[in-house]
């Protein structure tokens, strides 16, 4: 299946490497850390969370590098009927929407604030796409985030629901839809 790609392709920034994201491998607790200081949140329950996630069906997840620190990472799963975010984007655009078949979910992707606009988060985010099997991708943004839309937007990523709240009276996320397959 040929992958459609952004401009880097998924190759990581000049000095940056990638390495994989998941519980027991190096840089794990970093990813940890580095979420919650992106989204605060108790550390043992997004080190469970993103644990959780390792083991569900194509889970691909990368941390990127640099100069011996963590300054990013990015994972997903294949989205399924019966997984929680998947169930939740579906009662909004209905179960059989045609952007849910054969769909992988980028769960989360983050990157330090002081290494955002190197090319950083789009990197990981295509080298994720590039290797995950599923012929479209799906996300959910958050409405406010403009600069992260822009990012997908960039990327090819189109509007597939302008905006729910997943808890009511939390933030309203965006949910995004990106064709991979050619």
């Amino acid at each position: 299946m040929k992958r459609v790609s952004g401009k880097n392709g998924g190759t990581p920034p000049p000095g940056v490497t990638f390495a994989p994201l998941r519980p027991g491998e190096p840089w794990f607790d970093d990813a940890v850390r580095l979420y919650c200081a992106i989204w605060p949140d108790d550390a043992d329950d997004i080190a469970a969370f993103i644990a959780r996630y390792s083991r569900m069906l194509d889970y691909r997840g990368l941390v990127a590098v640099r100069d011996g620190r963590l300054v990013g990472f990015g994972f997903g799963v294949r989205s399924l009927p019966g997984n929680w975010w998947h169930d939740q984007v579906a009662e909004h655009v209905g179960p059989e929407h045609p952007a849910l078949r054969d769909a992988w979910c980028l769960v989360d992707l983050a990157v330090a604030p002081e290494e955002r606009g190197r090319g950083i988060g789009s990197a990981l985010m295509e080298a994720l796409l590039a290797s995950q099997p599923c012929s479209r991708a799906l996300l959910s943004t958050e409405v406010e985030n403009a600069t992260a839309r822009r990012l997908y937007e960039h990327h090819g990523w189109t509007y597939l629901h302008p905006g729910f709240a997943f808890v009511e009276g939390r933030q309203v996320y965006a949910i995004m839809r990106r064709e991979l397959a050619a």
